[in-house]
């Protein structure tokens, strides 16, 4: 059993830290890999191998190419060899949680990470007894480490095991900041537990609560975890009463948790029956639509391909068409609008997400234009149908005229002026409403924002005004008037 830290514990001090010194580096580096076996298994004892290892593991972190290829080449043996390389695994931990934040190449992350995991499949109690000892608290590296260790079922399974046990012990709960959240460890390895049915874990779920209220760290794991197991089609099966919960991490998380609620929740769709995914997929609707402006370019594009899967999620379905047509409706504009993302993978999403949409309400035109990036007949499309709904899409574009992407200013600017061509009896409180939204674009850095916006200004002024209305207008410096 894991014991707390305590004054004068050997855990408590600092180890050595090979590697830092850089001839340390350079005499591993000096060795040719071809005779690195020879040389290790043949002059030095297991305790030495284990220093050398340390100074591998430091060096995946340079910034020297060479030193890095070196480090992953006896990172790589001694995955090959843990008998040999492994004989203090709470010093070998210890000094991943020094190196991980810094490894910047691909190839030394990818040693370091199988590194870590056969540390599980090897001893998996002295790595997770290490590691809540080195960071209590979890910080940054320990989560990167954790992050590694709960992505793969098989490991999963195996810290669940460990931290259930490190749970029992009453002395070590102060691991986790409140029984809440060291509670959340529970519906956790019930969900993996073979005896166990759906039925059930729903029930005790249900009693709990659990994952109501986590601290963002735990959450962070919580979901790391769920997004892993719902790769199962069986373990996904029975995580359909976590979801009202998770949906509320939508909103007001950190970019890792939405990213990892999006991924969890486009498993479950793939894998649920019908008629579960599509009553999902209306708790989703409406959620997924704040999303599609994110800063994250990662979340815009996750958040309209879900959508897409949301929808088509209820179009097998069928049942709860009409409920989601009217989400349906709410998206159409932002997604044309995010067919002028700076981000190709989002303009791409946007225009398959908006080919589903149109699909799904039956708009036949809408549906092959979306596939083209003719933006402007898009628009005159969706003005088409009728006054009150083009209306909407106006309230709609006006924020997007302050968005920090000018492709987006740009397009919205344009919309406007679309649709001040197609409602021509627009009232002129409208058009001064959104005159004056387009204003502040008259100092665009965006030489094409400010064209456009001008444009659209014009278009606004065309019909007759009174007095007053010119003069409200040359008050507020219109650059047109």
């Amino acid at each position: 059993m894991v014991q707390p830290l305590q004054a004068g514990d050997p855990w408590s001090e600092e180890p050595p830290q090979p590697g830092r010194d850089s001839e340390s580096t350079w005499s591993l580096s000096s060795f040719d890999s071809s005779d690195m076996t020879t040389v290790f298994g043949e002059h030095l004892q297991p305790s030495q191998m284990t220093e050398v290892l340390l100074v591998a593991i430091e060096a995946l972190a340079s910034d020297d190419a060479s030193d890095r290829q070196m480090g992953s080449s006896v990172v790589d043996m001694a995955v090959r060899d843990p008998a040999g390389w492994l004989t203090d695994v709470p010093k070998v931990t210890r000094s991943i949680h020094r190196t991980v934040e810094r490894i910047q190449s691909e190839p030394a992350r990818h040693s370091l990470d199988s590194l870590l995991l056969l540390l599980i499949k090897w001893c998996s109690e002295e790595v997770v007894g290490s590691l809540l000892k080195i960071s209590p608290a979890c910080d940054s590296a320990a989560l990167a480490m954790w992050e590694v260790m709960l992505s793969v079922p098989w490991a999963l399974w195996n810290v669940l095991m460990e931290l259930l046990n490190v749970l029992q012990d009453q002395k070590l709960r102060k691991v986790f900041s409140s029984a809440t959240e060291d509670a959340c460890i529970y519906p956790l390895f019930l969900l993996v537990c073979p005896g166990v049915d759906p039925e059930e874990f729903a029930a005790l779920y249900k009693a709990q609560r659990y994952l109501r209220h986590p601290s963002p760290l735990m959450l962070s794991l919580v979901l790391r975890v769920l997004l892993t197991l719902s790769e199962s089609p069986e373990m996904a099966r029975r995580m359909p009463v976590l979801v009202p919960d998770l949906v509320e991490t939508l909103q007001d998380a950190s970019a890792d948790v939405q990213t990892k609620a999006l991924l969890f929740f486009r498993n479950l769709l793939v894998h649920l029956k019908q008629e579960e995914a599509s009553l999902i997929a209306l708790q989703l609707a409406e959620k997924l639509l704040p999303l599609f402006d994110d800063e994250c370019s990662q979340l815009r594009e996750l958040s309209i391909s879900l959508f897409r899967e949301v929808v088509k999620a209820v179009a097998k379905q069928g049942r709860n068409k009409k409920k989601m047509a009217l989400q349906v409706r709410r998206v159409l504009l932002p997604l044309l609008l995010h067919v002028a993302d700076r981000s190709e993978s989002v303009a791409q999403a946007s225009r398959d997400t908006l080919a589903s949409c149109a699909e799904f309400l039956g708009w036949t035109r809408l549906s092959s234009l979306a596939e083209t990036c003719e933006t402007r007949l898009i628009g005159e499309c969706l003005l088409a149908p009728d006054r009150s709904r083009a209306e909407e899409y106006l309230r709609q574009s006006l924020p997007y005229l302050k968005d920090s992407q000018a492709s987006l200013r740009e397009a919205a600017a344009s919309f406007l002026g679309l649709a001040a061509q197609r409602l021509r009896n627009l009232s002129q409180e409208k058009r001064w409403e959104i005159c004056n939204a387009l204003l502040p674009l008259a100092k665009d850095p965006e030489l094409s924002v400010r064209s456009v916006a001008a444009h659209t200004v014009s278009v606004l002024t065309l019909t007759e005004w009174s007095p007053t209305w010119r003069w409200r207008l040359r008050s507020l410096g219109c650059w047109l008037c």
